[in-house]
């Protein structure tokens, strides 16, 4: 055979070779792995890449979605699943992926308190992690990635047992683990959760632009544009690390260490930039289906509640559109202790509190979590994340399984007026009675028209229970009245049930 014939041969082989990868070369998004938790009950997105016009099909209980890829990108829906322990995602000729659950999906968004893992919490997590071991509790970790272009850390699915229980989220383990007990499925947890980061850069540049945030974007844009030469950054980046590893060993050692830290290039790794870790993180969920989403952000917002107000409600509207939903559950963790830095009578704390709380009562398909009765002073990671997961929990479970009998979120102050008793302030979501816990303690203060405030000179309840009863100091007349209107304090005001009354800022009617 000549040489000329051989060649032709050995290309064609080649060819017949190379077709399997080019057919089979469709892959799932890395956020679908073994273990992973599935939606049930609802029309399920599936989605990878692979190579244009590639035909693929996925398969799962007996039911199956075809597509084609476009732009080296497939998405299929699937019909809606029932409950199952385990079962088989494949995606035929190419990947199969086991240990499969059909249950129900959460995203756990947020920064440092919502990515707060168990074997951070002490002794309010001893007794989980003494003996872990619950398949029907699962959870898959974004990586910290604040720059899109990163290599991809892997990531996977994890069961709840010895090996992983230590790194899931200490809120949502609490929150996923009621659920459980109350529905009997299996509860998966996406993690997407980064801290030390502000709401912006969780938000898309047109959510952000949306808002009113275009000069936030420019002023971003133009520190970018320092950085002409990518490796000069990386370079500067690379120091700043280590400058500020060898900064932290020196405050861990010595608290009274005070040279300034180091301070960080700004660059397209800078965690806190606006629309990064949407862009590097939550992009590779987006649209995961899912039941809601659980929020537990704000610190690095503390400071500047105005914008804060701005940006909450574009960010729940941006993942309701992405998602899909309209009517996509988007409950809220109120900021809890801030650090020693910010004196405890302080009201930057308060104040972003106050926003979030006026987002909930705006919004019809939000909840509200008090979590400033599990703070500690000078602490902004209260450890006790048991009752704060729990929490989130009763809103779902009131207001989407159908369980009753709890109250689903705490009070909330809805008018304060004048009446004969003196000031009587109403609440909204008090299906029982106000309880006070420490009378001879005084969070109760009240504010003139001169701008003075004074504590209630005596505080009591209606007969009924559902009213607070304060009576201003003689000659003192007041136009507000607050309630633990500070960055922290215990709290005293609870409801029969428990729960803590949220804190408050009313001007009086």
């Amino acid at each position: 055979m000549n040489p000329s014939a051989c060649f032709k041969i050995l290309a064609y082989l080649a060819g017949l070779l190379a077709v399997p990868s080019a057919v089979n070369a469709a892959e799932f998004a890395p956020v679908f792995t073994d273990g992973a938790v599935l939606q049930r009950d609802r029309p399920v997105t599936i989605w990878g890449t692979g190579t244009n016009g590639e035909a693929v099909t996925v398969e799962i209980l007996n039911q199956s979605a075809s597509t084609t890829v476009q732009d080296g990108r497939w998405s299929v829906t699937l019909p809606p699943l029932p409950a199952t322990a385990s079962t088989t995602l494949r995606l035929a000729g190419a990947t199969e992926l086991s240990n499969i659950a059909i249950g129900e999906v959460w995203l756990g968004l947020g920064q440092s308190n919502m990515e707060w893992r168990l074997n951070q919490c002490g002794e309010f997590s001893a007794d989980v992690l003494r003996a872990p071991d619950n398949p029907g509790i699962r959870q898959i970790k974004i990586p910290l990635r604040p720059f899109v272009g990163d290599p991809m850390p892997a990531f996977a699915w994890k069961m709840f047992d010895a090996k992983s229980a230590g790194q899931f989220s200490a809120v949502t383990y609490f929150f996923a683990a009621k659920l459980q007990r109350e529905l009997g499925v299996v509860v998966g947890i996406i993690n997407c959760s980064f801290g030390g980061t502000p709401i912006e850069a969780w938000m898309s540049r047109k959510a952000l632009a949306d808002a009113g945030f275009q000069s936030a974007l420019d002023e971003h844009d133009r520190k970018l544009a320092v950085w002409t030469d990518p490796a000069a950054y990386d370079v500067a980046w690379n120091e700043y690390q280590g400058a500020r590893k060898a900064w932290d060993a020196r405050k861990a050692a010595d608290p009274s260490f005070t040279d300034p830290q180091p301070v960080e290039p700004y660059g397209v790794r800078t965690k806190a930039r606006p629309a990064g870790l949407h862009e590097s993180m939550l992009a590779l969920i987006t649209p995961y289906t899912t039941r809601g989403v659980l929020w537990y952000q704000g610190e690095n917002n503390a400071g500047r509640p105005d914008e804060y107000a701005r940006l909450l409600p574009f960010f729940a509207r941006e993942l309701r559109e992405a998602w899909g939903q309209s009517d996509l559950p988007f409950y809220v963790a109120q900021v809890s202790s801030p650090t020693a830095r910010n004196p405890d009578d302080g009201d930057t704390f308060a104040k972003l509190r106050e926003v979030q709380s006026a987002f909930v009562r705006s919004d019809p398909h939000s909840g509200l979590v008090v979590t400033v009765d599990r703070g500690k002073q000078g602490e902004v990671h209260p450890l006790d994340k048991q009752p704060i997961g729990e929490r989130f929990a009763r809103l779902a479970l009131a207001r989407l399984y159908g369980k009753t009998g709890f109250a689903a979120q705490s009070p909330s102050a809805a008018s304060a007026i004048r009446s004969a008793a003196g000031i009587e302030v109403s609440f909204a979501d008090l299906p029982g009675r106000l309880e006070i816990k420490d009378p001879n303690r005084s969070l109760f203060r009240l504010k003139n028209s001169e701008g003075a405030w004074r504590e209630a000179e005596a505080i009591s309840i209606s007969a009924d229970g559902k009213r607070l009863i304060l009576i201003p100091p003689s000659g003192h007349v007041p136009v507000a009245v607050s309630y633990a209107y500070q960055n922290f304090c215990p709290l005293i005001l609870y409801t029969e049930e428990g729960l803590p009354v949220s804190p408050w800022l009313l001007q009086i009617e």
